[in-house]
């Protein structure tokens, strides 16, 4: 009898957990937050961000040209984050980045999948 509701009670608890999983995740210091291609540049090496905009055009291999209202910057997209799907420069895209800063160059890696806002 005990066994059983100590069973009982387990499982509870961890149903009573899923819905909290799939609802969310932390949110303050230290998570990708939303900024233009102008605050991008000025974050530190391995920071990573959320920017809005539009993907202009392919400049070579997976090297894209990314254009918000505050200007353009160099983003390479692995073929894995399309995710089969079809990005014109009308479509606004969000795209998770991380920064890669050496000493001649800054570089912007997206390490989510695209998501295509319209």
């Amino acid at each position: 009898m005990k066994k059983q509701i100590l069973a009982a009670l387990l499982f509870g608890a961890l149903a009573t957990q899923i819905p909290a999983q799939a609802a969310g995740g932390f949110q303050g210091p230290g998570v990708a937050q939303v900024v233009s291609t102008a605050q991008l540049k000025s974050l530190p090496d391995d920071a990573y961000a959320i920017i809005e905009g539009s993907i202009v055009r392919n400049i070579r291999g997976d090297h894209y040209e990314f254009k918000d209202a505050s200007g353009t910057i160099d983003v390479e997209i692995d073929h894995k984050y399309w995710n089969g799907q079809t990005v014109t420069p009308n479509n606004i895209v969000r795209l998770t980045v991380e920064v890669d800063k050496d000493l001649m160059k800054t570089e912007y890696d997206v390490k989510k999948p695209i998501e295509i806002l319209k």
